[in-house]
């Protein structure tokens, strides 16, 4: 399967799991890595940063390698959001 069937697959078992979600962007890199971004769905920073630490190990425990960074709503940007980066291939993350 290539990487971006796997991506689709795994982004589609994502929602079916955790919805909802707030999607805001996914990416795919030519290098074998790539990126899913969500903001809240209104629930406190506590609630959205603890299922987005679950997005993160549910992708981990599909076997690839993930990071979470987390980015807390502020005045310039009233919501919470989170990047998950992922490599298809189990390698280390940058």
């Amino acid at each position: 399967m290539t990487i971006v069937k796997e991506f689709k697959a795994l982004n589609l078992e994502i929602q079916k799991k955790f919805a909802p979600l707030s999607w805001v962007d996914i990416t795919h890199f030519d290098n074998g890595t790539g990126s899913i971004t969500f903001t809240d769905c209104g629930e406190d920073a506590d609630e959205f940063f603890s299922k987005m630490r679950d997005v993160k190990d549910f992708i981990k425990g599909s076997g690839y390698t993930a990071s979470l960074t987390k980015f807390e709503a502020d005045k310039l940007c009233p919501y919470h959001e989170a990047r998950i980066d992922i490599d298809f291939e189990g390698g280390e993350l940058e």
